[in-house]
């Protein structure tokens, strides 16, 4: 079962804020999946509210990384931020 105590130990684990550009954002490290299963993932996000789209990182090599939408950041701070260590607020932004 996928919770927001998931979510935070994937944020903590393997996310990283995306400060650069105009669209401020976390991106979840997900190189290690395939296409199909980054998919999977997006869906599992799908049923905390939490809207993502893909992002290429490698395209040779078929590498994605899972970038949450603008418009759900908030949400994914109101999730995780109560259960997150103060040490890794810096992947969200903070």
């Amino acid at each position: 079962m996928f919770s927001e105590i998931s979510l935070v130990f994937w944020i903590m684990d393997d996310d990283y804020f995306d400060s650069h550009g105009r669209t401020q954002t976390v991106l979840l490290c997900t190189e290690s999946f395939t296409k199909e299963e980054c998919i999977i993932l997006q869906s599992v996000l799908e049923k905390l509210e939490i809207k993502s789209t893909l992002k290429v990182r490698d395209k040779n090599n078929n590498k994605y990384r899972i970038r949450i939408s603008k418009t759900s950041i908030n949400k994914v701070f109101s999730l995780v931020k109560p259960y997150m260590q103060k040490e890794f607020l810096y992947k969200l932004g903070m």
